[in-house]
């Protein structure tokens, strides 16, 4: 590794306020120890894109529902591969016309390796499935509709 590149981590570290840093790169190590008392740190870019997607307003409730009162849309609370059974060779959890109760599963989204269960914020009947298992799904996109 060349000195101007250590020096600008060093800087780095300086002016972020992260205690330590280590970097191997081509079998060779280097670690950086910030000084003590040193400023506290201040947010990563990363982390405050991360802190603003948190803040992000719920998405908007349809403006119509084709005049038929009473109907709920459930949306996607986050991005993700939508699954309608819990394993491929599983009954759904849900069908056309069905009946829920308020906490009954209806479907998993998978993100990043993690399974996130669906559940019926309210009861009703399973008017419509509006998207299609193992398909990519987006916050906010409408998954049911519920009568």
């Amino acid at each position: 590794m060349d000195l101007p590149r250590i020096k600008a981590l060093i800087d780095i570290v300086a002016s972020s306020g992260i205690a330590e840093l280590e970097i191997t790169e081509g079998g060779e190590t280097i670690r950086i120890i910030g000084a003590a008392g040193a400023a506290p740190p201040r947010p990563a870019p990363a982390a405050a894109l991360a802190s603003l997607a948190l803040e992000k307003a719920e998405p908007e409730p349809p403006a119509d529902d084709g005049g038929k009162t009473g109907e709920r849309v459930i949306t996607a609370p986050l991005h993700g591969v939508f699954h309608l059974r819990p394993a491929p060779d599983s009954p759904p959890f849900v069908v056309l016309g069905q009946t829920v109760s308020r906490g009954d599963k209806l479907c998993i989204i998978e993100a990043m390796k993690v399974f996130n269960t669906i559940e019926a914020e309210a009861p009703g009947r399973i008017a419509a499935i509006l998207a299609e298992s193992g398909a990519e799904v987006e916050f906010g996109q409408p998954l049911f509709r519920l009568e």
